[in-house]
């Protein structure tokens, strides 16, 4: 994913493409992560999971973003937390900072590689 796309981006290319394409609609709600690794043309870390729903006139679901230190009481976020769960960060840019450490967070490329130079 080149440094100007982001997780909304690449959700928004997956809901189009599987409002036009059937197969790929039904690939997505059988093989998830398998559909999402073919569109981005790269696999996914093993330990990340990827769920699709699909809504109905009676059910709307509503992602809420993943907090580092959920349940964790007395526990400050920091800035660079509460901007990711502000809605500040990419999808690339949150996934490096999950699995990245504070000094190399700042070099993440977006796509899931976190570099240190």
């Amino acid at each position: 994913m080149s440094e100007g796309s982001g997780r909304t981006q690449m959700e928004r290319r997956l809901i189009e493409k599987s409002l036009q394409d059937e197969s790929f609609r039904r690939r997505l709600m059988e093989d998830p992560k398998g559909a999402v690794e073919e569109e981005l043309g790269a696999r996914l870390p093993e330990e990340v999971r990827v769920e699709a729903v699909e809504e109905s006139a009676e059910t709307i679901y509503l992602v809420l973003p993943a907090t580092p230190m959920a349940g964790a009481e007395g526990v400050e976020l920091s800035d660079r937390e509460l901007e990711s769960v502000a809605g500040a960060g990419t999808w690339g840019q949150l996934t490096c900072a999950s699995t990245c450490d504070d000094q190399c967070t700042s070099n993440c490329t977006g796509d899931f590689i976190c570099t240190t130079g």
